[in-house]
């Protein structure tokens, strides 16, 4: 189980080309069906500036699938600069993570073309997240 205390999770993060990150994947309770309140931000780890953010909510059905959480509008990244994913829920304990990858390749479906994710510990308040185990296991986004 994941809990909630106020304070963030967060993963630091940088891919090898220019995307666009419109949203993440969260996971919800372990309690049955349920409504979040969460705050997402990216945040540029090196100024501290919030690149992105949105105070929003999700309902889970208690499985534990992920449940997608966007931002107003998609928020660039640039290649090997680091970024920080945040997310602040407000809710019931949840499913979590486990066996997180510090590098992530995706290939296009379509181009073949592909995106690396190199993931790392964001030190500080991250609510016990980490690459290995916790919150924010999907980074939804386009090239």
């Amino acid at each position: 189980r994941w809990g909630y205390s106020g304070t963030s999770d967060r993963i630091r993060f940088s891919v090898n080309k220019r995307i666009f990150v419109v949203g993440f994947g969260l996971y919800g309770s372990i309690h049955g069906p349920t409504d979040y309140q969460v705050n997402i931000q990216i945040i540029h780890t090196d100024s501290n500036t919030v690149l992105g953010q949105n105070d929003t909510g999700f309902s889970c059905d208690g499985s534990a699938s992920t449940f997608r959480v966007m931002f107003k509008e998609p928020v660039e990244v640039l290649p090997n600069v680091n970024y920080t994913a945040c997310a602040t829920l407000k809710g019931p304990d949840s499913h979590y993570g486990t066996k997180g990858l510090r590098k992530v390749t995706h290939e296009s479906p379509t181009t073949g073309a592909k995106t690396c994710f190199t993931f790392c510990y964001a030190a500080g308040n991250n609510n016990g997240t980490s690459v290995e185990d916790g919150q924010i296991p999907e980074v939804i986004f386009y090239t």
